[in-house]
């Protein structure tokens, strides 16, 4: 038996080594591979449901494949999944139970082409634009996005989309979606401004963005104004899912802006910020965890973009123990449309344990007045994260 076997793998080896133009060292030699494996702990304290703890395991790979010197393969997979103390293994996408082991999800296979100042990535492709969110949690399409290097201050960049996948604030599967932009770096000032149109949700979404530093002084500004479209908010089967409050006018004109000046100093940093949705409403995003919703420090309430008429103080304070250790405390306090008030307030520590090994731990409080319109109630979050970037 052990001869037979012998005999089957080395006709098994020597028929793969023939179909095999290119030996294996030499085909992966090349290939860039990143990502970063994360598990985090989670124990909530809630006054209306009581205690809850959670594991939530996070991995996140990445391979690049140089095929010319223009040319490249790129995909990626994420695993992303938890075990609750009352509802066992769940899928993080759909907060429902998997049945057994995840599989992998956030799949992106694209084709990188660059030179001469241009850039196209083509397939299911990331999409990192200011109102979609990133890293595990991505947006993901099947279409294309191209920028173009027009000069060493300016950018632009156009997109193209058939399905626009992982947006939370909108239910965008199966909308064809086009995008352009102009982004503009000089010195010490840089500014960008979007356009999106997605077929049945937004007819326009206009976002600028601009940020000034010097002298350790960080300025930065938003300003988003939207038009929603009459074939998606009139259908209820495709209504706006994190539509907030009882303001928000889904034929009017929504808007946005958010201001804030951070200064960082050796071992002391501070931030300070003001946010404000318009009367009739805010939903400019596609997602409360992009870059333009998600802007404070705090983790149980971080974004009013999909409220109407509500507004948010918020800041945070750091002090640089030493050259591993960052201690923070962070808070956002929030103004609804009914005039309830939220208040999130953290403190924590991140320890960088090595350049790719880090450790995060904060204790966040959330007071919440009855009735307020993101439906919040006090809770105390606990959360123990431990991550390896590669």
């Amino acid at each position: 038996m052990l001869k037979k076997l012998s005999l089957a793998a080395l006709v098994a080896m020597g028929s793969m080594s023939f179909a095999s133009a290119t030996p294996l060292t030499e085909a992966i030699k090349n290939v860039n591979f990143g990502g970063y494996l994360r598990e985090r702990f989670y124990h909530h304290s809630e006054d209306k449901t009581g205690y809850t703890t959670k594991w939530r395991t996070t991995a996140l790979f990445k391979f690049s494949v140089p095929v010319s010197e223009e040319l490249k393969f790129n995909t990626a997979y994420a695993f992303d999944w938890s075990i609750n103390n009352n509802a066992g293994i769940l899928n993080e996408a759909t907060n429902k139970p998997t049945g057994g082991a995840p599989a992998a999800g956030n799949v992106k296979f694209f084709l990188q082409y660059s030179k001469d100042g241009a850039n196209v990535i083509v397939g299911k492709i990331p999409v990192p634009t200011p109102v979609t969110a990133t890293g595990v949690g991505e947006a993901t399409a099947a279409g294309a996005i191209a920028t173009y290097k027009v000069n060493d201050n300016i950018v632009v960049a156009a997109a193209g989309l058939d399905n626009l996948l992982l947006t939370d604030q909108v239910g965008v599967g199966g909308n064809n979606t086009a995008a352009a932009a102009v982004i503009y770096k000089k010195d010490a000032l840089a500014a960008q401004l979007w356009y999106f149109n997605v077929n049945d949700i937004l007819d326009s979404d206009v976002v600028a963005r601009a940020d000034y530093k010097v002298n350790g002084i960080a300025l930065h500004a938003d300003f988003a104004t939207a038009k929603l479209d009459d074939t998606h908010v009139t259908t209820a089967a495709t209504s706006l899912p994190s539509m907030r409050g009882k303001k928000t006018n889904v034929k009017k004109t929504q808007t946005y802006f958010n201001v804030s000046a951070a200064y960082a100093q050796d071992q002391l940093s501070g931030k300070i910020g003001y946010a404000q949705t318009g009367k009739d409403g805010g939903i400019v995003t596609l997602d409360v965890d992009s870059p333009l919703s998600a802007v404070t420090m705090t983790q149980q309430i971080y974004s009013i973009t999909d409220a109407a008429d509500t507004s948010m103080i918020y800041g945070n304070v750091g002090y640089k123990v030493d050259a591993k250790t960052l201690a923070y405390v962070a808070d956002a306090n929030i103004n609804d449309e009914k005039s309830k008030t939220i208040n999130d307030f953290i403190v924590g520590v991140k320890y960088k344990y090595t350049k790719k090994m880090n450790f995060h731990v904060y204790y966040d409080m959330l007071n919440a007045d009855n009735g307020n319109a993101f439906n919040k109630s006090d809770n105390n979050e606990f959360r123990f994260e431990a991550k390896y970037t590669f």
